[in-house]
Formats: structure tokens, C-alpha cells, sequence
């Protein structure tokens, strides 16, 4: 089996990686990939975003089986682009993956199934939206913009000034065609988890969650990113509470999206706040999270491969899903300047000490090779994953290797997993 992975991050590495060690056997294709994936699979120099392009390939190449890592292609109608073409394609269609692409459309939709979430307002212009802001009394508040904004177009405001500068900020222009619309919601306090489940638009097949770390720096300060680390198994999470985002966050969301003639036949990542009076569903996203996919996956016991054809094909009911009792913890490390801008062509070091140590993975992400050196290409560099028995070990193991690494202006949390490892001590 020939199978093609779209991305180029170190959530697509994770991805191939795991794909490739399907008893399948199967030939590995990356597009574009990246100087950690072109080890495992044979990359090809064809964007993300070029779904034509994407299409051609696949055909031409005699693939098999095309998997989407990041959001923008599936939002775009890649798979449509496939299906029409009468290629094997996995992740959702553009309907259904307005989940993802717009905030107002996924509120609509968890309304109508019934799904817990924050209460929210919606606005298209500015006027109305500061009305209701000067109209609003509990802070904080949380503003969102409507569509994809790279992680950035959320603002959790403290007071009236900080919420109505984020208003105007969306409608002037500063996330583009992403804040054309705004969403105004009651801000939810509690503990956040992800949690992920593939789906055949019909059954669904849930996956163990994870904890990830959206802000920059230790102790949840500084900027929202794209993510600066994750662990699994959620420690803090009971079964019964998993059990409950199942039963009334997963399933109903699925339900009313085929109701509404968009069946969801892919990966379901819903960002979930555990609150004092239950979940509630944050967010909707269309694909694989990162960084929690490289947290997740080397702890699957089962075959991905199989699971991501049985979803192709509308066969997920009575599969099942292992995993191993193996614990992981993974750290980002960001190049200088990220989130608000990110340093380029700075030589990485290290990565030969760190390849062969036990119980460590490397996922590269904006990674560049020249003449055998690696060098930084972006803002989140490389992943680097910890296993073992214990929470404490797999840390242990992840940062013992991030001190190997080095580059310049290198940045990344030093407080990943350090709550979950001391309630495993209790």
C-alpha cells in the first residue's frame, strides 16, 4: 500500500512514523515533509495548500491512501478534491470541516445538538459587538475571531478596554478575512484537556485524551501558541468524566452533522474545560492536534493504518483501539521571537547526541537541512518526546534530551507534566 501524508510539521513525522510501522508493510510518501520525515518516507516538494497539485501527485504516483495533517487543506476541500478524482483520501469534507473553520458555525451546531458550551454572541460588524460588550458586566470575557487565525485570534479579556481593543483589532483587519466575524463568550474556568476520536461519519472510536500547554511560558504566562507541549494520560481526569464528553459533547456533534448533511468521517479533536458543574466544548478542530498527536501516538498499540482505511470506508463499528501502559511527555522547542515572530537559519546542534537515547523520540517541525546541518526554518523547531513507565521517567527522559539540544535563541517550557507528576506521586 502507498500511502501519502500532507504536512510538514512534527505532528505529519509522528503521523508517518506511525503509519510506517503498520504490519501493512506500506510505502511512505510526505508532502512537503521534512528533513525528520524524508528518514522514514520519500518526500515531495508540493505545498500543503496546493490541492491540485496534491491530486496530481496522488494519481500519477498510484497512491493509495492520502492522510491530512493540517487544518487549511481540509477547510479548503481537499477532500472533495480527491473524491471527485476518485482518490482515497482521510479527513473530513469542506462542510464538515467548517467545525474548524469557523467558530460561529461550530457555536450553531453545538446550539442545535445540545453540546455544553459557553453561552456566546455573534457579530459581522463592529458597532453591535461594542454594544454589547458596553452592555456586559462579569469579566473576563473571551473574543474570538470567526476563522483560522494560527492560534492567535483568541483573546481572554480582563476588563472592557482589553475586550473592546480586541474587537477593533478583528474588524480592522488584523487577523484578515479570519475576523470578518467575532464571537463574544462567557469565560469558563476549570481544568482543559483534548480530547481526540476518529469517526466514520457514523461510529465513533474515542482515543485516550491528552493535556496540552497553549501559553508560551511556565506557569501558563505569556502569549497563546500554537502549543508548547503535552502529555498523556491525562492524570487528572476521572472515567466518568470521559465517559460523560462522549456521551454529551463527541456523539451528539457527530449526530447533527450528518443531520445536517455533512457527515464528519475523520479525526474529531474537541478542546474540552472541565468546569465545576461538567465539560463544556471550547473548540472543534478538523485533524490531528499538535503537539498532542506526538504525545499520543507512540503510545498506540494498535495499527493506525488500519483504523484510518476502516474510517475511509464507513467500517469503525466494533473495532477497538489499545494502547500501551507506557507514559509520555512531550516538550516544544520554539525558536527566538515566537509566537509574534520567529528567528530563521540558526544551526541546530545536538541531534546526533539525542538519536539513540532510550526512551526518546525527535519529531522535527520547521526544520531545514543544508549540506548535512540542520538549521531552524519557522517558530516551533522540534518535539521532543519522552516514554517510560511513569510520568517522572518519560519527563526525566524528554528533558534530559532537551538539554542536548541547542540553538540559538532556543525557547520551551520547563514545567511540562510537572502537575500530572506529582499527582502520580500522591
Amino acid at each position: 500500500m502507498r500511502v501519502l501524508v500532507v504536512g510538514s510539521g512534527a505532528r505529519e513525522h509522528a503521523l508517518v512514523e506511525a503509519i510506517a510501522a503498520s504490519p501493512m508493510r506500506p510505502e511512505m510518501f510526505a508532502a512537503p515533509g521534512n528533513p525528520g520525515i524524508a528518514g522514514i518516507a520519500e518526500t515531495v516538494d508540493i505545498p500543503a495548500d496546493d490541492l491540485i497539485g496534491l491530486r496530481n501527485y496522488a494519481r500519477t504516483a498510484g497512491i493509495d491512501l492520502t492522510v491530512v495533517g493540517p487544518e487549511s487543506p481540509l477547510i479548503g476541500g481537499i477532500s472533495e478534491c480527491f473524491w471527485q478524482a476518485g482518490l482515497r483520501i482521510f479527513g473530513p469534507s469542506r462542510a464538515a470541516a467548517r467545525l474548524e473553520g469557523s467558530k460561529v458555525f461550530a457555536k450553531e451546531v453545538m446550539r442545535h445538538a445540545g453540546v455544553p458550551t459557553a453561552r456566546f454572541e455573534a457579530f459581522d460588524r463592529e458597532e453591535p459587538a461594542l454594544a454589547y460588550l458596553r452592555s456586559q458586566r462579569d469579566y473576563p470575557m473571551v473574543v474570538k475571531v470567526d476563522g483560522i487565525a494560527a492560534g492567535k485570534g483568541v483573546t481572554v479579556a480582563h476588563s472592557p478596554y482589553e475586550a473592546e481593543g480586541a474587537v477593533r483589532a478583528a474588524f480592522r483587519g488584523a487577523f484578515g478575512a479570519a475576523g470578518e466575524r467575532v464571537l463574544i463568550e462567557e469565560y469558563l474556568e476549570g481544568r482543559e484537556a483534548s480530547i481526540f476520536a476518529l469517526t466514520d461519519g457514523t461510529d465513533i472510536l474515542p482515543f485516550v485524551p491528552a493535556q496540552d500547554y497553549k501559553r508560551l511560558g511556565d506557569g501558563d504566562e505569556g502569549p497563546n501558541t500554537g502549543g508548547m507541549g503535552a502529555y498523556s494520560p491525562t492524570m487528572w481526569m476521572e472515567p466518568s468524566t470521559y465517559a460523560q464528553i462522549l456521551e454529551q459533547i463527541i456523539t451528539p456533534t457527530v449526530r447533527q452533522l450528518s443531520l445536517i448533511g455533512a457527515p464528519y468521517a475523520g479525526l474529531l479533536y474537541a478542546g474540552v474545560m472541565v468546569t465545576e458543574t461538567g465539560p463544556k466544548a471550547l473548540e472543534f478542530n478538523c485533524r490531528f492536534g499538535d503537539p498532542e498527536t506526538q504525545a499520543l501516538l507512540p503510545r498506540l498499540d494498535s495499527d493506525l493504518l488500519e483504523l484510518l482505511v476502516a474510517c475511509t470506508e464507513e467500517d469503525l463499528r466494533r473495532r477497538e483501539v489499545s494502547w500501551s501502559n507506557e507514559k509520555t511527555v512531550c516538550v516544544v522547542l520554539a525558536s527566538e521571537g515566537y509566537p509574534e515572530s520567529s528567528s530563521e537559519g540558526d544551526e541546530i546542534s545536538g541531534l546526533d547526541e539525542v538519536r539513540d537515547l532510550a526512551g526518546v523520540r525527535v519529531y522535527h517541525a520547521a526544520v531545514r537541512e543544508d549540506d548535512g546541518g540542520f538549521y531552524t526554518a519557522g517558530g516551533r523547531v522540534l518535539n521532543v518526546v519522552g516514554t517510560g513507565p511513569s510520568i517522572m521517567e518519560a519527563r526525566a527522559r524528554a528533558y534530559a534530551a532537551v538539554e542536548l539540544i541547542r540553538f540559538p535563541g532556543m525557547q520551551y517550557r520547563t514545567d511540562i507534566a510537572l502537575e500530572a507528576m506529582e499527582m502520580e506521586e500522591l
